[in-house]
């Protein structure tokens, strides 16, 4: 498995802070769904009732270690389970079973298919669990649901994940209002390392000829991965067609997972460093950089606010990872900054100097900030 960035340092104490807040989280989303199974709420107030694929992959991935390994495969059988025969994984799954497949309201849905990342996201979810614990047979019995999962996402004719600009939905999770459409990066992105990831996961298994079919699905993805990327500003761009626009979350995530040549992932951390201000606030992040927004919505959200606007922790430790290519101490401080954002106002979904905060206790805010550092050596 190609190895990720490297973790930012970060002091012991400032680390031990984050983990703790991070155990909080946790322990204020779990909930025990009707049959007796242990799910995660997104937040600690249930704000967004249920479990959310998307999100509980983030807690399994970036803090697995502060949740058993039991709570772990449960959750993704509790997932697996309302699989439908198609393939399609639920975007989410409700205290009594019920599984919601599109995003948005029941009533409302943002579009009329599910969010293109879920399938990914399932994926993720289980290598956290096999990384942790290396259970091949747990690994074996489910594979067949990843595949048909991985199936079911819509692909375009050169192997990336696709949205047909006359039908608009829902792509990535964390832009679940926005009408990206043609070939769309961030849900690519995933698809290429969920790709690596079963492979990674059949090979340890010795199912060598079936992790050679995975290794070239994600080479195919990996291969167009660069039609993205603007060498003028040294980003990726979030689509092919509505929302042709510069994607900080997604160009740090192509850094971080190393789908982007390191060449690319300089040039994006120096994208990061020159337009800090239009890109950070407090330690937070903007989808678009400057007071750029969403060219096409599924819904209408108001400039400055939510996913068109406001800043958000869910990539700061990207970010932050990317920035340290070139400038550890800029990574450490966007760190620093979000931290203290935390501490001095609470652990939010997102914020912004023109909106008020919104969802409070919201867990992956701080636990994929975990997952991004690692206590630096005699540093107190």
């Amino acid at each position: 498995m190609r190895k990720y960035l490297p973790k930012v340092r970060i002091s012991a104490q400032a680390y031990r802070r984050i983990e703790a807040l991070a155990g909080e989280l946790l322990a204020g989303c779990r909930r025990t769904a009707g049959d007796g199974t242990v799910i995660f709420y997104p937040d600690v107030h249930g704000a967004y009732s249920g479990m959310w694929t998307r999100d509980f992959a983030y807690m399994a991935e970036y803090a697995g270690a502060l949740l058993t390994a039991d709570e772990i495969l449960g959750a993704v059988d509790y997932i697996i389970a309302r699989q439908r025969e198609d393939g399609l994984v639920p975007d989410r799954v409700l205290d009594d079973g019920t599984a919601i497949y599109l995003a948005g309201p029941v009533d409302q849905p943002l579009g009329p298919k599910p969010p293109t990342d879920n399938a990914q996201f399932l994926v993720k979810a289980m290598f956290a669990y096999f990384r942790l614990t290396a259970d091949f047979s747990a690994f074996l019995q489910r594979r067949e649901a990843l595949y048909r999962a991985m199936e079911s996402v819509q692909l375009s004719d050169d192997a990336l994940v696709f949205i047909d600009p006359n039908r608009p939905h829902a792509a990535y999770g964390f832009t679940d209002t926005v009408a990206k459409t043609g070939k769309v990066l961030f849900c690519s992105l995933l698809y290429w390392e969920a790709c690596r990831m079963l492979a990674e996961m059949l090979r340890r298994c010795e199912y060598h000829d079936e992790a050679l079919e995975w290794y070239e699905a994600a080479d195919r993805v990996g291969k167009q991965l660069g039609q993205f990327y603007d060498k003028g500003f040294g980003m990726f761009r979030a689509a092919s067609e509505d929302c042709n626009q510069i994607d900080l979350w997604g160009s740090a995530y192509a850094s971080v997972i190393r789908a982007a040549s390191k060449r690319q992932a300089d040039r994006v951390a120096d994208f990061l460093i020159t337009a800090r201000d239009e890109c950070f606030y407090r330690g937070h992040v903007r989808h678009l950089s400057g007071r750029e927004y969403w060219q096409r919505l599924l819904v209408s959200v108001e400039p400055e606010t939510y996913q068109n606007g406001a800043f958000w922790s869910v990539p700061t430790g990207w970010c932050a990872q990317t920035i340290n290519l070139v400038d550890e101490q800029a990574a450490v401080q966007l760190i620093y900054d979000c931290l203290a954002q935390w501490e001095e106002q609470g652990v939010y979904e997102c914020i912004g100097p023109y909106t008020a905060p919104r969802v409070e206790g919201y867990v992956v805010s701080v636990v994929n900030v975990l997952g991004a550092c690692q206590p630096a050596k005699g540093v107190s």
